[in-house]
Formats: C-alpha cells, sequence, structure tokens
C-alpha cells in the first residue's frame, strides 16, 4: 500500500512540473504591431509614421499603460509591396501574435496583409491606404483616412468643373491604389460629361513610359490625369516632359512626399489630397520625443490610430480581440489629424474634405483656381 501511495504522488508531482513549466508565462505587455513601408520608395512615409506611432506609444505607458500593462510596439517593413504585406502580417499574427494592428500605409500592402488580419480576427486600423474597398474585407478593419471613392469624385468634378477641362488621358499605376482611383475618377469624369480620350497603365517599379506617353499625346488630351506612385511616377514626369505632352498634370495623394514634392520634376504638378492637420507644435513633439522628423501626412494618422486602438482596449476591459474590434466600432476620439474621429458602418472614416496643391519652388502649396 505504501508502494502504490509514494507511485501515485511520484506521478502528481511529475504531472505537475510538466504542466506549469510547459505553461506560457501571462503577457506582461499589449503588443501593438506596425506595418508600414520602411524601405523602398515609400520609406519616408512610414518612417515618419513609425516615430508619431512611437510618441503615442510612449505618451500612453508613461501614463500607466494599459490593463496595467505597458504597450510594446512590434514594428514590421512591408515594402509597400503585396508580398511585403503578406510577409508583415503573417509575422505579426503568427509569430509575434499582435492584439491590434496600426496600418498600412500602401494600397498594395494593405490588398495582401488585411484578408489574414480578418481571417485571424485581429483589428486593424488602417492608416493612409485609401484603396475605396479596404473596409469591406470584414468587420475586424477600420481606417482613419478617408476613401478614394471620395477622392476620385472630388479630382474629376475639380478637373471638370473648376479646371474647365473635357478631355483627359488617364495614366495609373497598376495596383490596388492606381487602379481604384482610376475605376472612381472615370466613372465620375464621364458621368459629367467628360472624354476619356487614351488610358492605360504602368507596373508599380517601371522604369520606361515613353511608350504609353507617346500615345497619350497622340490622343491630344486637355490635362492627364496621372494616380502613380513616386518612383515611376517621377520617371513619368520627367519623360512626359521629354517627349512634349505639355498639359496640366493631376496626380493622386501618393505625390504629397517630399521626394515628388523636393523633386524638380514635381514642379507645377497638382494633386489632390485630403484635408489633414499636422500641426507644428506636434511635429516638434515628434521631434524631441524620438529624434524622427514628422513631417508627413501619415505621422498624424499613425499617432491618431495607435491611442484610437489603446482606448478600445482599455473599454474593453480586456484582451478580447471581438470585444476590441466592438469599441472599435464606437470611436468618438478628438484626433490631432482630424478634429473628430468616427467610423461609418464599414469601418470608414466619416466625413472627407479634400482639396488641390500645386508643387511650387519645391514647395506644396494650395493652388486657388
Amino acid at each position: 500500500m505504501k508502494i502504490l501511495y509514494w507511485f501515485l504522488l511520484g506521478i502528481i508531482l511529475l504531472t505537475s512540473i510538466l504542466f506549469f513549466g510547459c505553461t506560457t508565462p501571462q503577457e506582461t505587455v499589449i503588443k501593438i504591431g506596425y506595418i508600414g513601408p520602411l524601405t523602398g520608395d515609400a520609406a519616408s512615409v512610414g518612417e515618419a509614421g513609425l516615430a508619431a506611432a512611437e510618441l503615442a506609444v510612449k505618451e500612453i505607458n508613461d501614463a500607466g499603460g494599459l490593463l496595467n500593462k505597458k504597450i510594446e510596439l512590434v514594428v514590421e517593413d512591408d515594402q509597400c509591396t503585396t508580398t511585403g504585406g503578406t510577409n508583415a502580417i503573417n509575422k505579426l499574427l503568427n509569430i509575434d501574435q499582435v492584439i491590434a494592428i496600426s496600418g498600412p500605409d500602401c494600397g498594395s500592402a494593405a490588398g495582401s496583409s488585411l484578408p489574414l488580419a480578418q481571417q485571424a480576427g485581429t483589428p486593424v486600423v488602417i492608416r493612409w491606404a485609401s484603396v475605396p474597398d479596404l473596409p469591406k474585407i470584414g468587420n475586424y478593419i477600420f481606417r482613419v483616412y478617408p476613401s478614394d471613392t471620395f477622392q476620385g469624385v472630388y479630382t474629376a468634378n475639380y478637373i471638370f468643373n473648376a479646371l474647365g477641362k473635357k478631355r483627359v488621358a488617364v495614366l495609373y499605376v497598376k495596383n490596388e491604389y492606381g487602379q481604384g482611383l482610376r475605376d472612381v475618377f472615370v466613372e465620375e469624369f464621364t458621368r459629367l460629361g467628360g472624354e476619356i480620350v487614351f488610358e492605360d497603365s504602368f507596373t508599380q517599379d517601371a522604369s520606361d513610359l515613353r511608350s504609353i506617353i507617346t500615345k497619350a499625346k497622340e490622343a491630344n488630351p486637355d490635362i492627364v490625369f496621372f494616380p502613380a506612385y513616386r518612383a515611376a511616377g517621377i520617371i513619368g514626369l520627367r519623360q512626359m516632359k521629354e517627349l512634349g505632352l505639355n498639359v496640366p498634370i493631376v496626380a493622386g495623394d501618393a505625390f504629397d512626399t517630399d521626394e515628388v514634392i523636393k523633386n524638380p520634376e514635381g514642379e507645377g504638378v497638382l494633386y489632390s489630397v485630403a484635408i489633414t492637420n499636422n500641426p507644428k507644435e506636434f511635429k516638434q513633439r515628434v521631434l524631441e520625443a524620438t529624434g524622427k522628423k514628422a513631417d508627413k501626412i501619415t505621422a498624424p494618422l499613425a499617432y491618431d490610430s495607435i491611442y484610437i486602438i489603446a482606448e478600445a482596449i482599455q473599454r474593453a476591459g480586456n484582451l478580447d480581440k471581438e470585444k476590441i474590434r466592438a469599441e472599435l466600432e464606437n470611436t468618438s476620439f478628438a484626433g490631432v489629424s482630424y478634429e473628430l474621429i468616427e467610423f461609418d458602418e464599414n469601418g470608414d472614416l466619416k466625413g472627407a474634405e479634400y482639396e488641390m496643391r500645386i508643387i511650387q519652388n519645391q514647395k506644396s502649396v494650395k493652388y486657388e483656381k
């Protein structure tokens, strides 16, 4: 009987050791993912956003954190590409096991990554990626920047009514961003009575647009609508000048970066962009806290996205992702980028106003017609 007693006791002790030894310790931090372009031609966009996100995390942690825990920002580079987006989101979801994600900024990375986040039931607050249908991927997807549905309609109306141009050539980057803007613009411009005299696309990494520019010139347009990314966009601007396509050029908000604005090829180009705030005081706070500049539109969007996620977690009272998602639906946040951030039934930012800007002397200024 005594032998049986010691045998059973040994089994119990061994089982306890194995059980507690293999149990994952309770997380002492709350992991929030940051996905954005940190290399490639959009790197400055991602870096500015990251600096602001780091400030938000620092402020929250300095104030006591969330649910008696500190936030850890887990950063992944999506390179502003489809493959990069897939790789980044898979690491955040499967290895880092983040609670929520801020980003992406690029439509190409967003298109590949967001379905995986939705499938995993991980809330995402998109920053700058503006492809129209992204929030419709599912109920875990939200966005703090307006959809290209608004930008495309605004730009078509501005070209047709304010500029008085009726014949347009459309040259667009063949990715989620360019295709989305093209689709909305063409539908609205033709509805207004305008004519698309030529259209064609080019790849995101294109280095020679001469063929389609030549065809566009032969169509004799009044104006060119040019929703492009930065690197291929600069090449296209230079080649339009070389080939004598001397008509006004209107781009999308992807041109709202120093890579284009500070480049001589950007001189005189118009582009549409959502009206957001990026106060001097805010940029100074980011610089003092991180040593990095917050001079891109993505900076206030990233800062606000972190706070929106944090407030949703706080209201949820725990790290249940479904509860956090439900609280994101109830967001009413006084942000830096916008005075009030709320989401509609699809998770999109409510309300949006746009303006037309022009690049003059390597500066972006509001265009007044």
